[in-house]
């Protein structure tokens, strides 16, 4: 009888599912920092392949951090029905930290779920992976670990210095840089550390990108690896072919940087599966009545191996046959 009881006040504490319709459906305003890219693509066709009543609404910010705060005022002065932050700057922006509202959010009461953070733990959006440890909050996970991201390029080329360049105002590079170097005791190597300097407009420039990758080839680095900048992505044919003209493979977090650039390797989430997963947790809480403070930071159960072959030739760095039977080979027609 006890057990009934419990199991019956339990129920009726729990958030009810809204009723959503094809004619009332769903607000999701989700807030990029770069355009509606392959995790915002796959987040929104996760509902329209599944015919569901949400409707997402894509706000832009161009990578103007400055116009964050107005769109934090413009989400509390007209409440959706949950708000989806894209990246670390979006997402503290929108959000904030643990640290200024503890166990609240700057969005009071709307739920919100934030994806591509790089690592949402030491950026203080959340207190672990278990739980958030804020009653409105909840996200997914997208990078693979830096240990195993490290691992398997040591499989291919045990590189003695990695050299890494960092746009100064991405927190996530600095944070990533720190995990790096953190594990370069015990992998056997160390890392070398360099950063654009920015302009009036206190943006880094990407005419610096061939100085400072000379930098580091001088300053003995034999390898560089990208594991969280947007900058570096965004500038991602210019960054790879300097280190080619450098003679440094490029080993990265990011699979566009092989797929359609010229990055030697890549251990990598596809964002568009990203995006899915982001759209499944999504639909738990606005068609299912989950509570984000209940719902762990979820992360996809594989990840992929990611080989430019024709990278591979121009370095004369072959990847051995135990990386090629498990990754994506890829090469330019």
């Amino acid at each position: 009888m006890r057990k009934l009881v419990t199991a019956l006040l339990m129920t009726l504490a729990a958030p009810a599912a809204a009723e959503f319709t094809t004619d009332n459906p769903a607000r999701i305003d989700m807030v990029v920092w770069r355009g509606c890219e392959e995790a915002c693509e796959g987040f929104r066709r996760f509902f329209s392949d599944r015919d569901l009543p949400v409707e997402v609404n894509v706000i832009d910010v161009a990578k103007d951090k400055s116009i964050l705060r107005d769109i934090r005022d413009q989400l509390n002065a007209s409440p959706p029905d949950l708000a989806v932050t894209w990246g670390t700057s979006v997402t503290t922006g929108i959000l904030g930290k643990r640290e200024e509202f503890g166990t609240g959010s700057a969005l009071g009461q709307t739920p919100a779920l934030f994806m591509i953070v790089a690592d949402p733990v030491r950026s203080d959006v959340v207190e672990s992976y278990e739980k958030s440890g804020r009653d409105m909050i909840t996200g997914v996970r997208n990078r693979v670990p830096e240990e195993t991201q490290i691992a398997l390029l040591k499989s291919y080329f045990a590189p003695k210095r990695i050299g890494v360049i960092n746009d100064p105002t991405e927190s996530n590079s600095a944070l990533n840089t720190e995990v790096l170097t953190n594990l370069g005791p015990n992998g056997g190597f160390e890392v070398i550390a360099l950063e654009y300097s920015l302009n009036e407009e206190n943006k880094a420039d990407p005419a610096e990108i061939p100085r400072l990758m000379a930098e580091l080839r001088a300053q003995g680095a034999d390898a560089v690896y990208v594991g969280s900048s947007s900058f570096n992505l965004e500038n991602r044919d210019a960054f790879t072919a300097a280190a080619i003209d450098q003679g440094l493979p490029v080993f990265t977090a990011y699979a566009q940087m092989v797929q359609d650039s010229d990055a030697l390797m890549a251990v990598a989430n596809a964002y568009a599966n990203v995006g899915k997963l982001a759209a499944a947790q999504a639909r738990k809480i606005l068609l299912d009545g989950a509570n984000p403070a209940e719902m762990p930071i979820a992360s996809l159960d594989r990840f992929s191996v990611f080989i430019n072959a024709d990278t591979a030739a121009a370095l004369d760095l072959y990847p051995p046959i135990q990386l090629i039977n498990i990754a994506e080979v890829v090469k330019e027609d």
